[in-house]
């Protein structure tokens, strides 16, 4: 378990806490490494048509944690636990569809075992 110190007493603690058992002084948790609320990459795609653009890519987002964004007109909840893809062609998204984590699970799954078939069916050198 990650552990904090008290900057007024020294009391070493959880990170959870946000103010010392001790002492009552608020803790630095803000000094913290926050996990990553989100994870993405681009993936290059390959042209097989002419219709097909030759700059396209495919963005893969995995969302781990729930994030609210606000402002003056509103605010907006982006929920955790899903996968986000989306069709860039250059800088911009064409199209964008997400998948709950369980579904991303399967995806992952389903290339995978797609993929080893392709291995099996290459001959041996």
């Amino acid at each position: 378990m990650e552990r904090i110190f008290c900057p007024s007493c020294r009391l070493q603690q959880p990170i959870d806490h946000a103010y010392c058992v001790r002492c009552g002084h608020g803790l630095p948790t803000h000094l913290l490494e926050q996990a990553p609320v989100k994870r993405a990459r681009f993936f290059a795609g390959v042209k097989v048509s002419d219709r097909d653009s030759a700059n396209a890519f495919l963005r893969v987002s995995c969302y781990l944690k729930e994030q609210t964004f606000s402002t003056p007109e509103g605010s907006v909840v982006i929920p955790g636990h899903h996968v986000r893809f989306s069709i860039w062609n250059g800088e911009q998204a064409q199209c964008v569809l997400s998948i709950p984590e369980t579904e991303a699970r399967s995806l992952a799954h389903f290339i995978e075992e797609e993929l080893s078939k392709l291995d099996d069916a290459l001959p041996a050198t």
